[in-house]
């Protein structure tokens, strides 16, 4: 039981952009099932720093994913005590989402689009719907979110609710900032509070 309430909670954490599939199977094995050793806190917010800098998040967060698959890079991380998903995702060609699509209504279409690519998968995103828009800070700069809702197929959890937002790094490159955990359950002081501590992405 204890891997299968991991599997939901991982399967939460980007559903509405890249779905589970994509994130791989093996991470859950890692941390409850322990065959293999968990990589430290250190060795992951090194292996991130490419995609961001996490290195003055609180200590309630933990990053539990760094990994290049399928063409993106995200990091993902959770709040210990609620299994809320944060994420900071290098967007490719099939996640093409941008600051100006907050603004110029494209956004929902967009998100249309990705999940329409990932239906075919087993478990995917439907009825997605933005119900709020607003900004937050993060990397140093005010960036526009959408606070969305969404239903789950083939999953226990049968809603979720997060937020996308979109901000640049030093290079004028899109992250896409995602937070996302079980219906009523998401908190939007939670995300923030993770969020305003990711710095962007030191230069070499």
């Amino acid at each position: 039981m204890g891997c299968l309430k991991f599997i939901i909670k991982v399967a939460i954490v980007i559903l509405a952009i890249v779905g589970f599939k994509s994130l791989g199977g093996w991470d859950w094995i890692v941390k409850n099932c322990h065959f293999f050793e968990k990589p430290t806190q250190e060795t992951l917010i090194e292996k991130s720093k490419d995609v961001a800098d996490f290195s003055k998040i609180p200590d309630e967060y933990e990053i539990s994913k760094s990994t290049n698959i399928l063409g993106y890079r995200a990091v993902v991380a959770e709040h210990d005590a609620t299994g809320q998903k944060m994420a900071v995702v290098n967007p490719n060609k099939t996640i093409n989402i941008t600051q100006a699509d907050f603004k110029n209504g494209n956004l929902k279409k967009k998100i249309d689009d990705v999940n329409q690519k990932l239906s075919y998968q087993y478990i995917h995103v439907e009825n997605f719907k933005i119900i709020k828009q607003g900004t937050m800070k993060t990397m140093g700069q005010t960036v526009p979110y959408a606070k969305f809702e969404a239903e789950v197929t083939n999953l226990p959890i049968k809603k979720i609710t997060g937020i996308i937002a979109a901000a640049l790094d030093d290079n004028g490159k899109t992250k896409l900032i995602v937070s996302v955990n079980e219906g009523s359950k998401y908190s939007q002081i939670i995300t923030e509070q993770f969020f305003k501590n990711v710095k962007p992405a030191q230069k070499d």
